[in-house]
Formats: structure tokens, sequence, C-alpha cells
């Protein structure tokens, strides 16, 4: 039993997608389920549909060429419109001309899990000409909260579902479903949080007791920095557990922060393998002991630095800073970095902007709230004087942390 996923930028074209089929082929043996992304940059096309239907603005052009993208990739895989994907595409249009005045976060998860619903029906159609493929909605199996835009599973409800619906096909099919999406008990749809459908795949393995977790990926394996952004990447040929989530804390981008948890329960490995280099061995975490630590450079745009004041100039004391932590735990907002002095506690969070005016209307009656936006924040695990002479200039720094391993600093 294994379980595979492929990101946006393994499905952006016809020619990828061919490409995932001569993956599954060369890979597949045995029991297989393969969760998908949304194709290309489908997502960022969809949140500027909801900002422009929330907002009653004008979105037909960005509609017609979200579906000439799909129609073009469908028409070249399978020679026409996959018909489960001209129904979600329906579906679609329906609920963007019912989306004015609806709230960002409702309006995001009745809109954005369309890009996942229409790569999984165009991809299932085309892979069913070769392959005994079954299509499957994620949304009857990921059990969720109500919190939208980054819902919690429902463990107990997701295991009893996964097994009941998904384990009975995986004698007979290999069942292709969506990354990042789940329901409520009630059915409405949610999402995970951005890039969840790592979280997807994991959720999935956990709950099937698979073999192995593999994502397939546009580099070799994980990288100790972002080979965009520094020459001399170093691949890492394993990694443990908690060497991985304290990158994924940090923010690495290769895997979803919440991936790695429920494959650690029941020691399930994580494969990083490279959809363009099939046979390369890729970067495998587990529970093993890391390699000599290497220096790892971790980047992260468009962050929020938030300030509170205490406003009586009395100490920012143990229960103030439990008050601000509620505040943000209620909310939903993951911290970045965290400093205190005397009067101030700043924190640094994703430049979220729905998130933004919440945090200053709770904390306003007993602080001064001031922000700073957009900041950039570089971390470098187990870092050298010489690795830190490789960081980027910086116009003005912000804040800046150093512990006995860790090594941060926000900038503009």
């Amino acid at each position: 039993m294994h379980i595979f996923k492929f990101g946006g930028a393994s499905v952006k074209n016809a020619d990828a997608v061919q490409n995932l089929k001569t993956i599954l082929k060369k890979n597949h043996s045995g029991r297989l389920v393969v969760v998908i992304s949304a194709m290309d940059k489908t997502t960022n096309k969809l949140e500027l549909l909801v900002q422009l239907a929330q907002k009653g603005q004008p979105y037909a052009t960005e509609l017609k060429e979200l579906k000439h993208f799909h129609d073009s990739i469908s028409t070249a895989l399978i020679g026409k419109p996959s018909e489960r994907y001209t129904t979600f595409l329906n579906e679609l249009s329906d609920n963007l001309a019912a989306l004015k005045g609806v709230d960002w976060v409702h309006a995001y998860d009745r809109i954005v899990p369309y890009g996942e619903l229409f790569s999984t029906a165009i991809i299932a159609d085309y892979l069913q000409q070769e392959l005994p493929v079954k299509w499957a909605d994620a949304r009857e199996m990921i059990t969720t909260d109500e919190f939208h835009t980054e819902a919690n599973i429902r463990w107990e409800k997701t295991q009893k579902k996964v097994q009941t619906l998904l384990s009975p096909l995986l004698d007979q099919f290999i069942v292709v479903t969506q990354g990042f999406i789940g329901a409520t008990i009630a059915g409405i749809t949610t999402t995970l949080g951005r890039e969840g459908s790592d979280f997807t795949g994991a959720i999935l393995a956990n709950c099937l007791e698979a073999e192995s977790f593999t994502v397939w990926k546009d580099v070799p394996g994980i990288l100790n920095a972002d080979p965009k952004r520094m020459s001399n990447t170093v691949q890492f040929s394993q990694l443990s557990y908690r060497e991985a989530t304290e990158m994924t804390y940090y923010g690495a981008s290769v895997i979803h922060p919440k991936t790695l948890r429920p494959l650690a329960q029941k020691q399930i490995p994580l494969i990083v393998r490279s959809f363009v280099h099939h046979d390369a061995p890729g970067t495998r975490i587990g529970p093993m002991h890391s390699e000599q630590p290497v220096s790892t450079f971790i980047f992260k745009e468009n962050q929020l630095l938030i300030s509170a004041e205490v406003k009586d100039h009395s100490f920012m004391d143990e229960k103030r800073l439990s008050r601000i932590l509620d505040v943000l735990y209620k909310l939903n907002v993951k911290i970045n970095l965290m400093q205190n002095s005397a009067l101030t506690v700043s924190f640094c969070m994703d430049n979220k902007e729905h998130k933004l005016e919440p945090i200053i209307q709770a904390l306003s009656d007993e602080f001064t709230v001031s922000y700073n936006r957009p900041l950039k924040l570089t971390t470098v695990k187990n870092y050298t004087d010489e690795a830190l002479r490789g960081l980027p200039a910086m116009d003005e720094v912000l804040l800046l942390q150093k512990t006995r391993h860790t090594y941060q600093v926000l900038y503009r």
C-alpha cells in the first residue's frame, strides 16, 4: 500500500500529465492512492476570482481564461473536455454568481477547491484509457471541523470513512483523489491550508497504514536551500522526522508543516523524489539519524510584523503575554518569530489580510498595536559564520534572534 502525491507543477500541462502516467506505470505495484493538486497556478487564479466576485466586480474574463486553460489540457489528453470537469465548471459558475457579500473564509472554501476537482477529473479520465483508475471525492473521506481555510482533521471520523469508502477500492483500482480539501460533518467543503495536498497524503497514509508516502517534486529531493535563490545547494539523502519537522516549522516549502506528524505516528517513511528524473532516489525522511548537520537556508516572503505595547506602561508580564497568545490561538495564527521587551511583544506571521484586523480589534483595548509589512524572514538552521556571510543584502533589520543552532532575521 503506497501513497503518491503530485503537486501543481507536475500537472501543469498535457505533457506533464503524460509524464505522471509514465511514473505510475514504472512505479505502480500493489495498492496505490494518487493525491493530486490543482494544475499549475490555478489556486492563485481562483483566489483572484474570489476577490472579484466577493466584491461584486466583473470576473468574466478571468473565468474564461481558467476555462480555456483546463479545456485545452483536457482536449489534448482525451479529445474533449472531461464530463466530470464540465459539471464542476458549471458548479463553479453558479457559486461565483452567489458570492457577493460572503465573508472571505467561507467564500474561499466555496470556490478554491474547484482547482483540485478540475485537475483530478481530467487526469482520472485520461488515465482510465490505460490504467485501472477510480476517481474519488476527498470530501467524502477527509472530515474536518468548521475552521474554514485552515480546517483541522476529525481523525476518528476520517479514519472510519477512509477504511469504509477508500480501502475496498484498492484491490481493483488505482484511486485518484484530491489534496487540500475536506468537508465538515454537515458536508460543507473546507480546505486544509495552502499547499495542503501533502497533508492529505499523510492523512491517507496514516489511515491506511501505508508502506510509504512519496511526494513527486520538481527538485531531486530536499535541498539545504532554494536553488532559485542560492547556488551550490546540497541534497539530503535522508533526514530524521525531527530534523524535517524543524525545517517545515521554519517555513521550508518543500513539505507542508502538518505532513510529518501523521507519518511519524506510524513510522511511515516520506520520500521526496523528482518527477523529472524518475530513477533518482530522492530524499527519505523517517525514524533514522540525520546526516552530519548542514547549514539550511529557509526564506519566507510577504511577512507581517505586529507589535503590541502595554498602554499603562506596566511590564509585559506573563498574564499579558498569555492574553496575546490566547488571541492568536483562537484566530489560528501561526507565529514565525516572536520577541518581547519590558513593554512590548512583537510577533511575525504570514501576511494574511483577513487576520490582521481581528488581531488589532482583539488587542487594542489593552495594547497599542502597530504593524509593518511586507517583510522578509530568513532562517538559517545549523548556522556558521561562513553560512551567514552568504545571506542576501538587507535594507533594514527589524528583528534578529540567535540560538545555539538557529539564526533568524526579519528585514525589508
